[in-house]
């Protein structure tokens, strides 16, 4: 019943846009507009044992040793569940257009929320952005992402965390770096240097999306400073490839994992019918999957607490995790 209501959740959308002309409406800047300073907030600062670097020295392709560019590390939040058992942990990565990271919207109230009110061991991934000259284009977020799943999976039993429920958590652009670990698992995105760690699986168990990116295709609703941000100096075939082997919706297979994913229909910054390609996918392929589209939110919202209709989303998430016996 859940795949159904999924699938007809997705037609009726794709109707809207259709009837409205709203795919033809969304702002092509930057995908987030509630920002962060990007020369403050997100910087490592190896005084807070509560970040962790995600390579002892240098991580590969480094450009230098700036704490605020070249060093992609995680910042913890513990459960309030104390000792015990092993329990859940999440990795919740912000987005921001792959240029920047966005605000604490997206950073520590989501992963505060999760760590006290769902008692999930949570970890925010910061990971390289692309520079204006091509620095840290692709793949080299994906390192960083990969790099911080296979980490927290490597260290499960110095946190408390059962190994075996290790999910991520994505947000717009944040979404389409977490979805693509998810996909593509197996790969290790050429990383030229390996340690133990590497060796984890990349696996998450579960994979969930707020407004995601998931297109790289122009054609098919590719968020356009994304794109050329991840892409940037690709052309030719090469940037085929990465177009079509970084779409979602393209590369769903059965070892995807269960999804939960929410989007508003009117979002200004992202076509929602990134969600909806996302969504057909999964259901083609009959993954487990709960996709919840919004009649109305904002885009880079968090928790939307206060936004009608999109503030429900971290309720449905908990009842969700619930019912894949996360939790």
């Amino acid at each position: 019943m859940q795949q159904i209501w999924m699938f007809l959740a997705t037609l009726s959308v794709l109707a809207f846009v259709s009837q409205t002309g709203t795919a033809q409406r969304y702002h092509r800047g930057p995908e987030d507009h509630h920002r962060s300073d990007p020369g403050r907030q997100n910087c490592y600062d190896p005084s807070d044992r509560n970040e962790i670097r995600l390579w002892e020295g240098p991580a590969p392709g480094a450009a230098g040793d700036d704490r605020c560019r070249d060093i992609p590390f995680l910042r913890v939040f513990s459960s309030t569940s104390g000792k015990g058992s092993a329990g859940p942990a999440i990795l919740v990565i912000p987005g921001g257009g792959y240029d920047r990271l966005s605000d604490v919207k997206e950073q520590t109230p989501v992963a505060e929320y999760f760590s006290h009110h769902f008692n999930i061991t949570t970890f925010v991934l910061y990971y390289r952005l692309v520079q204006p000259d091509g620095t840290y284009r692709y793949p080299v977020p994906m390192w960083d992402g990969q790099r911080g799943l296979k980490f927290i999976r490597y260290h499960a039993h110095d946190y408390g965390i059962d190994p075996n429920r290790i999910g991520v958590f994505g947000f717009s652009a944040g979404g389409h770096l977490a979805s693509t670990l998810a996909l593509h698992s197996a790969s290790d995105f050429d990383l030229p240097v390996h340690d133990a760690v590497d060796a984890m699986n990349g696996r998450p168990n579960i994979l969930a999306l707020g407004y995601p990116v998931i297109s790289m295709n122009p054609a098919q609703f590719a968020a356009p400073s994304s794109l050329a941000h991840l892409l940037h100096g690709y052309s030719g075939h090469a940037l085929d490839y990465l177009e079509n082997y970084l779409s979602g919706q393209e590369n769903v297979t059965a070892l995807t994992p269960p999804v939960f994913l929410f989007e508003s229909m009117d979002d200004q910054r992202i076509s929602p019918q990134n969600s909806v390609l996302f969504a057909q996918a999964l259901h083609a392929a009959d993954i487990p999957s709960e996709v919840h589209l919004f009649r109305h939110g904002i885009h880079g919202a968090g928790l939307a607490t206060g936004i009608p209709d999109e503030q429900a989303w971290p309720e449905l998430f908990y009842q969700w995790l619930v019912g894949q016996r996360f939790l």
